[in-house]
């Protein structure tokens, strides 16, 4: 993140974890608590450098790719056994929100795939 770039606004993004995932859970059957491998995608900026962030993701854990989409490249990250609460999510969003803005990347959202 260069010196001309907006800040990021993790408490909007913070919040919006919460609103997404109460909503899921009162729309669902999904049960707060339970284990999930959680995925994060990640969209390059003009100067993106996608060896140093797919290094960094990998030193702090996560399974990290460069998908090479036919609309846009991105990079997605999952973790396993993650607690499906807001909590546990964000500190997963926020550590790789922070390595992305780093290595010119922003973050895209995050999903998850039930064990």
């Amino acid at each position: 993140m260069t010196e001309e770039t907006e800040p990021w606004d993790f408490e909007h993004q913070q919040a919006e974890t919460v609103l997404t995932l109460r909503e899921l859970l009162a729309e669902t059957d999904l049960t707060e608590g339970m284990e999930i491998t959680l995925d994060l995608q990640f969209q390059p900026g003009p100067e993106a450098d996608a060896e140093g962030f797919l290094r960094k993701l990998k030193m702090f854990g996560y399974r990290a790719e460069q998908v090479e989409d036919a609309d846009a490249p991105f990079v997605e990250a999952q973790v396993d056994g993650v607690r499906l609460s807001a909590d546990d999510i964000w500190r997963h969003e926020e550590r790789t929100t922070r390595l992305a803005l780093i290595h010119g990347y922003t973050a895209d959202g995050w999903g998850f795939l039930e064990p």
